[in-house]
């Protein structure tokens, strides 16, 4: 039931009679995670979506070969794509699935996008009454990759809903959203998408400020987060300074390769900082972006290489 344990336990205790594909569908996922169970499971669309999408934005060459493109396109029906079965479509998934197979040499036509257009902006699922800024920002790069190559019938929505993303964000120059207990989160889905895909007029002012909030907010330690540092936190942040297109700064410089140690490629601190009924951690999502701000890090500043690559005591101490 909407690919969640709980609900399904629930709808299965109320019935008369049993239900063996619900039963099997419970014990397979209390056997894979041996006692505790997700909040969602499985989520399979969502994984494969973000982690090739993450990897391609940034240049970083990725061959998940035909079977699973293949899938991802499968998943795409006249509503879109859902994040895993028993779920409904929704417009984050469908654009991040168009907007992957896009750069990786499969595109879809993304038509079912505008089920969930507002004038506006648009809505996650239809009929809802509330926005997402990372839904928006991930419509904004699925129709502005199709705008530029070619399909002049998407341009007036992407030029609208970059003015929606401009006109949202933060007085502090941040963004935020309900997926995501960090702002940094948010920051990058939107500073991604207005420099990818919204004129320089939209977007140069709404990245600057971004860029000068997120090296006012770097930590001690030369992390990033919310509470304290984090990989994933940091790898967002240093996505918004090297990943926005604006001239790098020597002050961008020198705060990106303070900031190395939390990239590491022996870290696995990667707490649950994702929102469903409870915090959550997609690993393969949160690997994928840290990779994405190694390769990054490294286009700008190869030397520090050894230090992405070796473990050093100082690494992983935050302040709070």
């Amino acid at each position: 039931m909407g690919a969640s344990p709980a609900a399904t336990a629930v709808w299965l205790g109320h019935r008369r009679t049993d239900d063996p594909a619900a039963r099997r569908y419970l014990d397979a996922v209390v056997a894979r995670q041996g006692g505790p169970v997700p909040c969602c499971t499985p989520i399979t669309v969502f994984e494969r979506s973000w982690t090739l999408a993450t990897l391609a934005r940034v240049g970083l060459p990725v061959d998940p070969g035909a079977r699973l493109l293949a899938e991802l396109a499968a998943a795409l029906g006249p509503d879109g794509a859902a994040t895993g079965p028993g779920l409904p479509a929704d417009a984050d998934t469908t654009s991040t699935v168009l907007y992957a197979l896009a750069r990786l040499g499969r595109p879809v036509d993304p038509a079912s996008l505008l089920h969930y257009d507002l004038g506006s902006h648009f809505c996650t699922w239809r009929g809802e009454d509330g926005q997402s800024v990372t839904t928006n920002a991930h419509v904004l790069e699925a129709l502005g990759w199709h705008a530029r190559h070619g399909a002049d019938r998407y341009t007036a929505r992407v030029a609208s809903l970059a003015g929606w993303l401009r006109e949202v964000q933060g007085p502090d120059g941040l963004w935020t959203d309900r997926w995501h207990a960090s702002p940094y989160y948010a920051t990058c889905c939107a500073v991604s998408a207005l420099a990818g895909h919204a004129p320089p007029e939209v977007a140069d002012t709404a990245i600057d400020r971004a860029v000068e909030r997120i090296l006012a907010d770097q930590r001690d330690d030369g992390g990033w987060g919310r509470w304290s540092s984090t990989a994933e936190e940091t790898a967002y942040a240093v996505q918004i300074l090297l990943g926005s297109g604006r001239p790098i700064r020597p002050a961008v410089t020198a705060a990106v390769c303070r900031a190395v140690g939390h990239l590491r490629s022996d870290r696995s601190d990667y707490p649950p900082l994702w929102h469903d009924k409870d915090l959550y951690a997609p690993i393969l999502i949160v690997r994928a972006a840290v990779i994405a701000a190694r390769k990054l890090v490294l286009a700008v500043a190869p030397t520090i290489n050894q230090a992405l690559s070796t473990t050093t005591p100082e690494a992983g101490r935050s302040r709070a």
